[in-house]
């Protein structure tokens, strides 16, 4: 079945002065400031609705393709249920950054739509991310490498974090961005599910598993079904989407949003390793992810998620790291694949 994709096509040009909001910038001209902990940013800037889901606070250039900007990572989030401040709230303090850097110093307009390619996370050090008695201060240090299309206007870049809480380096990410056009979007989105097969009709909401399979504990943030073997290493699931959570879907989409498929992703790859090798879930801990996204995951399909693990090896900072392999499948096509890592960590 052929899939629109939702790969940028755009050329990558050495940056010029065309259309170049960072063309002809001395690096040594930043005058270098105190980042603000204050208050949160305009909550549009970052592609939210509820202010209580904005975590980045500041931001500033530091030179001619790096940013750094300060977010707050709040201790009492929905999503946050282990004494670390784990996957979910890094990888979304790191997608507000690559957004927030858009708007704010590349001159992206409001009305763009924004598509995460490909984004992924490195922990460092898991206990520099133990939380403390005070929300965290992060600081995530960011360089872009920007592309564009044949005119050479800009279509979107790649980045590049360091994620640091409290001054300690705790976590390495990246990403790919690009932007569209409301109108482009609009023909991309329909022309990808021109070629879907909607006979079968919508598709039925699953019952999710029990939190304790898939490492969690609020029943609220479960987004798979029970898993179940496929094959001698292999798992299977099928996503389960809640419209109505407040953080997995902060504002209505025409799509299954990333932050949910990384979650889907996890939650099969804890429950994965926990059956394999009979350990606790509650101890399994995400410490590196991959995410791939080529097409869009429609709402209104059914999306299974499959697993396959890779042998155990040994990591100086983590101990024995087991290797999941994950993809996202509607109609028996990939959309999204995943690399996870997970240690076991107390």
């Amino acid at each position: 079945m052929n899939r629109t994709t939702i790969s940028a096509q755009g050329t990558a040009l050495a940056a010029d002065a065309a259309g170049d909001p960072l063309a002809g910038l001395d690096p040594e001209s930043f005058g270098l400031r105190e980042l603000d902990y204050d208050a949160t940013v305009p909550r549009g800037l970052v592609h939210r609705k509820a202010v209580s889901e904005v975590f980045v606070t500041d931001s500033q250039q530091t030179g001619e393709r790096s940013f750094d900007v300060a977010a707050q990572l709040p201790r009492g989030h929905v999503m946050l249920e282990a004494p670390t401040y784990d996957l979910p709230l890094i990888l979304e303090a790191c997608r507000q950054t690559g957004v927030l850097i858009s708007h704010r110093h590349l001159n992206v307009p409001m009305d763009r739509a924004f598509i995460m390619q490909r984004m992924s996370l490195r922990i460092e050090d898991l206990e520099g991310l133990r939380q403390g008695p005070e929300p965290a201060r992060a600081l995530i240090r960011t360089d872009a490498d920007l592309y564009r299309n044949q005119a050479g206007k800009l279509r979107g870049y790649d980045f590049r974090a360091d994620v640091l809480l409290g001054g300690t380096r705790v976590a390495e990410a990246t990403g790919a961005l690009i932007f569209l056009t409301r109108s482009t979007y609009q023909v991309l989105r329909a022309k990808g599910r021109k070629a879907l097969d909607w006979s079968t009709g919508p598709a039925p909401r699953a019952v999710p598993a029990a939190p304790a399979v898939v490492g969690r504990r609020d029943p609220r943030n479960v987004v798979i079904t029970e898993p179940v073997q496929r094959g001698d290493e292999g798992w299977r699931a099928t996503v389960v989407p809640d419209h109505s959570h407040p953080h997995l879907f902060d504002h209505p989409l025409d799509h299954l949003p990333g932050n949910l498929l990384i979650e889907a992703a996890r939650q099969l790859a804890v429950a994965a390793v926990s059956r394999s090798s009979g350990l606790d879930p509650a101890t399994l801990v995400p410490v590196s992810v991959e995410a791939s996204f080529s097409s869009f995951s429609e709402n209104d399909l059914a999306s299974v998620v499959e697993a396959d693990l890779t042998p155990f090896r040994a990591d100086e900072r983590f101990g024995p790291v087991a290797g999941v392999d994950v993809r996202v499948l509607q109609q028996g096509v990939p959309g999204s694949t995943f690399r996870i890592e997970v240690a076991q960590w107390a």
